[in-house]
Protein backbone atom coordinates (compact mmCIF):
# COMPACT_ATOMS: atom_id res chain seq x y z
CA UNK A 1 0.00 0.00 0.00
CA UNK A 2 2.97 2.29 0.55
CA UNK A 3 3.42 2.65 -3.20
CA UNK A 4 0.14 4.56 -3.38
CA UNK A 5 1.13 7.07 -0.66
CA UNK A 6 3.81 9.45 -1.86
CA UNK A 7 6.24 11.05 0.55
CA UNK A 8 5.94 14.79 0.98
CA UNK A 9 8.99 17.05 0.76
CA UNK A 10 8.74 20.36 2.60
CA UNK A 11 10.92 22.98 0.98
CA UNK A 12 12.21 24.37 4.25
CA UNK A 13 15.24 23.65 6.41
CA UNK A 14 15.37 23.30 10.18
CA UNK A 15 18.53 25.29 10.67
CA UNK A 16 20.15 25.74 14.06
CA UNK A 17 21.62 29.23 13.85
CA UNK A 18 23.67 28.64 16.98
CA UNK A 19 24.13 31.33 19.58
CA UNK A 20 23.15 34.92 18.73
CA UNK A 21 25.67 36.34 16.33
CA UNK A 22 26.88 39.75 15.26
CA UNK A 23 25.12 41.47 18.17
CA UNK A 24 27.93 43.90 18.98
CA UNK A 25 28.61 45.25 15.47
CA UNK A 26 25.42 47.29 15.47
CA UNK A 27 26.52 49.08 18.65
CA UNK A 28 30.06 49.79 17.39
CA UNK A 29 31.33 52.38 14.89
CA UNK A 30 32.06 50.75 11.51
CA UNK A 31 34.47 52.41 9.08
CA UNK A 32 35.24 51.15 5.55
CA UNK A 33 38.96 51.46 4.78
CA UNK A 34 40.87 51.20 1.50
CA UNK A 35 44.25 49.95 2.75
CA UNK A 36 45.71 47.15 4.84
CA UNK A 37 47.13 49.31 7.63
CA UNK A 38 46.47 52.77 8.91
CA UNK A 39 45.38 54.86 11.84
CA UNK A 40 42.61 57.02 13.18
CA UNK A 41 43.92 60.24 14.77
CA UNK A 42 42.81 61.15 18.29
CA UNK A 43 42.72 64.57 19.94
CA UNK A 44 42.16 65.45 23.59
CA UNK A 45 40.25 68.50 24.77
CA UNK A 46 41.57 72.01 25.42
CA UNK A 47 41.51 74.09 28.61
CA UNK A 48 38.91 76.85 28.88
CA UNK A 49 38.50 79.34 31.69
CA UNK A 50 38.13 82.95 32.79
CA UNK A 51 40.61 85.57 31.58
CA UNK A 52 40.74 89.05 33.10
CA UNK A 53 40.49 92.10 30.87
CA UNK A 54 43.82 92.79 29.12
CA UNK A 55 45.34 89.72 30.81
CA UNK A 56 47.41 87.17 28.97
CA UNK A 57 45.97 83.83 27.91
CA UNK A 58 48.83 82.09 29.72
CA UNK A 59 46.66 80.71 32.53
CA UNK A 60 44.45 78.91 30.02
CA UNK A 61 47.16 77.83 27.64
CA UNK A 62 47.06 74.14 26.81
CA UNK A 63 48.35 71.70 24.27
CA UNK A 64 45.72 69.06 23.48
CA UNK A 65 47.26 65.61 23.40
CA UNK A 66 47.37 64.15 19.89
CA UNK A 67 47.49 60.42 19.35
CA UNK A 68 46.26 57.68 17.08
CA UNK A 69 44.43 54.38 17.04
CA UNK A 70 46.26 52.01 14.71
CA UNK A 71 44.55 49.29 12.71
CA UNK A 72 46.05 46.34 10.88
CA UNK A 73 43.74 44.31 8.67
CA UNK A 74 43.50 40.59 9.44
CA UNK A 75 41.80 37.85 7.44
CA UNK A 76 39.28 35.34 8.74
CA UNK A 77 37.15 32.79 6.99
CA UNK A 78 35.74 29.30 6.66
CA UNK A 79 35.47 26.47 4.13
CA UNK A 80 32.63 24.07 3.39
CA UNK A 81 32.91 21.27 0.82
CA UNK A 82 29.84 19.60 -0.66
CA UNK A 83 29.36 16.93 -3.29
CA UNK A 84 28.32 17.86 -6.81
CA UNK A 85 25.44 15.40 -6.55
CA UNK A 86 24.05 17.21 -3.53
CA UNK A 87 24.21 20.55 -5.32
CA UNK A 88 22.61 19.07 -8.45
CA UNK A 89 19.81 17.24 -6.65
CA UNK A 90 19.01 19.47 -3.68
CA UNK A 91 15.61 21.12 -3.82
CA UNK A 92 16.89 23.71 -1.36
CA UNK A 93 19.04 26.64 -2.50
CA UNK A 94 22.15 25.24 -0.86
CA UNK A 95 24.59 28.06 -1.80
CA UNK A 96 22.23 30.62 -0.25
CA UNK A 97 21.96 28.52 2.92
CA UNK A 98 25.75 28.19 3.11
CA UNK A 99 26.03 31.95 2.76
CA UNK A 100 23.71 32.34 5.75
CA UNK A 101 25.66 29.97 8.00
CA UNK A 102 28.96 31.60 6.99
CA UNK A 103 27.55 34.99 7.96
CA UNK A 104 26.42 33.62 11.32
CA UNK A 105 29.82 32.06 12.03
CA UNK A 106 31.58 35.26 11.00
CA UNK A 107 29.39 37.28 13.36
CA UNK A 108 30.21 35.02 16.30
CA UNK A 109 33.93 35.28 15.53
CA UNK A 110 33.64 39.07 15.44
CA UNK A 111 31.76 39.24 18.74
CA UNK A 112 34.51 37.20 20.41
CA UNK A 113 37.14 39.51 18.90
CA UNK A 114 35.44 42.67 20.15
CA UNK A 115 35.32 41.35 23.71
CA UNK A 116 38.37 39.10 23.98
CA UNK A 117 40.53 39.46 20.84
CA UNK A 118 44.31 39.22 21.16
CA UNK A 119 45.00 42.10 18.71
CA UNK A 120 47.18 39.76 16.63
CA UNK A 121 45.11 37.16 14.83
CA UNK A 122 41.84 38.99 15.43
CA UNK A 123 40.48 42.24 16.86
CA UNK A 124 41.70 44.11 19.92
CA UNK A 125 39.43 42.93 22.70
CA UNK A 126 38.01 45.10 25.46
CA UNK A 127 38.70 42.55 28.22
CA UNK A 128 42.43 41.68 27.90
CA UNK A 129 44.64 43.52 30.39
CA UNK A 130 46.78 45.23 27.76
CA UNK A 131 43.81 47.12 26.34
CA UNK A 132 43.78 49.50 29.29
CA UNK A 133 40.07 49.31 30.16
CA UNK A 134 39.72 49.49 33.94
CA UNK A 135 37.76 47.18 36.23
CA UNK A 136 35.06 48.04 38.70
CA UNK A 137 35.48 45.52 41.51
CA UNK A 138 32.33 44.32 43.24
CA UNK A 139 31.91 44.26 47.00
CA UNK A 140 31.74 40.46 47.23
CA UNK A 141 33.10 37.38 45.52
CA UNK A 142 30.07 35.18 44.95
CA UNK A 143 27.11 37.55 45.08
CA UNK A 144 26.04 40.66 43.22
CA UNK A 145 24.03 43.50 44.75
CA UNK A 146 22.24 46.60 43.55
CA UNK A 147 25.14 48.62 44.96
CA UNK A 148 27.51 46.87 42.53
CA UNK A 149 25.28 47.78 39.58
CA UNK A 150 25.00 51.41 40.70
CA UNK A 151 28.74 51.44 41.35
CA UNK A 152 29.87 50.55 37.82
CA UNK A 153 27.07 52.67 36.32
CA UNK A 154 28.26 55.85 38.03
CA UNK A 155 31.96 55.03 37.78
CA UNK A 156 31.62 55.27 34.01
CA UNK A 157 31.89 58.97 33.21
CA UNK A 158 28.63 60.78 32.51
CA UNK A 159 29.41 61.59 28.87
CA UNK A 160 29.68 57.86 28.11
CA UNK A 161 26.66 56.69 30.11
CA UNK A 162 24.04 58.29 27.85
CA UNK A 163 24.71 55.79 25.02
CA UNK A 164 26.19 52.93 27.03
CA UNK A 165 25.27 49.26 26.65
CA UNK A 166 25.61 46.32 29.05
CA UNK A 167 27.15 43.11 27.69
CA UNK A 168 27.09 39.96 29.81
CA UNK A 169 26.31 36.27 29.68
CA UNK A 170 22.72 35.18 30.24
CA UNK A 171 23.47 33.54 33.59
CA UNK A 172 24.78 36.85 34.91
CA UNK A 173 21.54 38.51 33.82
CA UNK A 174 19.80 35.83 35.86
CA UNK A 175 21.84 36.75 38.93
CA UNK A 176 21.02 40.43 38.44
CA UNK A 177 17.31 39.68 38.01
CA UNK A 178 17.47 37.82 41.32
CA UNK A 179 18.40 41.02 43.14
CA UNK A 180 15.46 41.73 45.41
CA UNK A 181 16.28 44.21 48.14
CA UNK A 182 12.79 44.66 49.56
CA UNK A 183 13.84 47.22 52.13
CA UNK A 184 15.30 49.42 49.40
CA UNK A 185 12.45 48.77 46.99
CA UNK A 186 14.77 47.33 44.34
CA UNK A 187 13.10 44.84 41.98
CA UNK A 188 14.24 43.77 38.53
CA UNK A 189 11.10 41.75 37.75
CA UNK A 190 7.75 42.68 39.29
CA UNK A 191 6.21 39.21 39.11
CA UNK A 192 6.47 35.91 37.27
CA UNK A 193 4.06 37.13 34.59
CA UNK A 194 6.43 39.93 33.62
CA UNK A 195 9.29 39.23 31.17
CA UNK A 196 12.80 40.02 32.46
CA UNK A 197 13.91 43.52 31.63
CA UNK A 198 15.96 44.01 28.47
CA UNK A 199 17.24 47.23 30.04
CA UNK A 200 19.31 47.75 33.17
CA UNK A 201 19.27 51.21 34.76
CA UNK A 202 17.75 52.46 31.52
CA UNK A 203 20.50 51.16 29.26
CA UNK A 204 20.10 48.17 26.86
CA UNK A 205 21.46 44.73 27.72
CA UNK A 206 23.08 42.38 25.19
CA UNK A 207 23.43 38.79 26.34
CA UNK A 208 26.45 37.19 24.69
CA UNK A 209 26.96 33.50 25.47
CA UNK A 210 29.46 32.70 22.72
CA UNK A 211 32.30 30.45 23.83
CA UNK A 212 35.63 32.24 24.15
CA UNK A 213 34.21 35.75 24.60
CA UNK A 214 36.14 36.17 27.87
CA UNK A 215 33.09 36.93 30.01
CA UNK A 216 32.43 34.54 32.88
CA UNK A 217 28.99 33.11 33.60
CA UNK A 218 29.53 32.49 37.31
CA UNK A 219 30.25 34.61 40.37
CA UNK A 220 33.70 33.56 41.54
CA UNK A 221 36.81 35.34 42.70
CA UNK A 222 38.30 37.73 40.11
CA UNK A 223 35.82 36.72 37.40
CA UNK A 224 35.06 39.44 34.84
CA UNK A 225 31.33 39.15 34.31
CA UNK A 226 30.17 42.19 32.30
CA UNK A 227 31.22 45.14 30.16
CA UNK A 228 29.42 48.46 30.47
CA UNK A 229 30.27 51.21 28.02
CA UNK A 230 29.58 53.26 24.93
CA UNK A 231 30.36 50.83 22.12
CA UNK A 232 30.38 53.70 19.62
CA UNK A 233 33.94 54.13 20.91
CA UNK A 234 34.83 50.67 19.62
CA UNK A 235 35.89 50.95 15.96
CA UNK A 236 35.52 48.21 13.36
CA UNK A 237 37.62 48.75 10.24
CA UNK A 238 36.21 46.84 7.27
CA UNK A 239 38.65 46.34 4.40
CA UNK A 240 36.64 43.71 2.56
CA UNK A 241 33.27 42.87 4.00
CA UNK A 242 31.89 39.37 4.26
CA UNK A 243 32.05 37.51 0.96
CA UNK A 244 31.54 33.96 -0.26
CA UNK A 245 33.23 32.32 -3.26
CA UNK A 246 32.63 29.04 -5.07
CA UNK A 247 35.39 26.86 -6.54
CA UNK A 248 34.37 23.99 -8.81
CA UNK A 249 37.85 22.71 -9.69
CA UNK A 250 39.95 22.63 -6.51
CA UNK A 251 38.38 19.43 -5.18
CA UNK A 252 37.65 17.83 -8.56
CA UNK A 253 39.41 14.58 -7.56
CA UNK A 254 36.58 13.81 -5.14
CA UNK A 255 33.95 15.61 -7.26
CA UNK A 256 33.29 18.16 -4.55
CA UNK A 257 32.61 21.87 -4.69
CA UNK A 258 34.32 24.24 -2.29
CA UNK A 259 32.61 27.27 -0.79
CA UNK A 260 34.93 29.80 0.84
CA UNK A 261 33.70 32.52 3.17
CA UNK A 262 36.12 35.37 3.96
CA UNK A 263 36.26 38.71 5.71
CA UNK A 264 39.13 41.16 6.16
CA UNK A 265 39.06 43.76 8.87
CA UNK A 266 40.21 44.88 12.29
CA UNK A 267 38.68 46.19 15.49
CA UNK A 268 40.19 48.60 18.02
CA UNK A 269 39.15 50.30 21.24
CA UNK A 270 38.96 54.03 20.54
CA UNK A 271 38.60 55.43 24.06
CA UNK A 272 39.41 53.15 26.98
CA UNK A 273 37.57 55.51 29.35
CA UNK A 274 34.33 54.76 27.49
CA UNK A 275 34.21 51.24 29.00
CA UNK A 276 34.23 49.61 32.42
CA UNK A 277 34.52 45.92 33.30
CA UNK A 278 32.49 44.51 36.18
CA UNK A 279 34.70 42.14 38.17
CA UNK A 280 34.05 39.93 41.18
CA UNK A 281 36.08 40.68 44.30
CA UNK A 282 39.12 38.58 45.13
CA UNK A 283 38.62 35.76 47.61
Amino acid sequence: MGFFVPEEFINSVIHDTGLPWGALRTAATVIRVASKDGYLPTLASATWGAIAEEAAYTTQESTPVVGQVNFSIEKSGGLVKTSRELLDDSAVNLPALLGQIFAEASGRFEDVGILNGNDTTNYQGILPAGTGVSDYVMGATTSITAADIFGIFYTLEAQHRANATWVMQSLISKEINNINATSAGVHSVNDLNTPPASFLLGRPVINNDISGNGLNSSLQANNEIAVFGDFRNYYIFDRIGFSIRRNDSLYMETDQIGFFGTRRGDGQVGLTDAFKILKCAAS
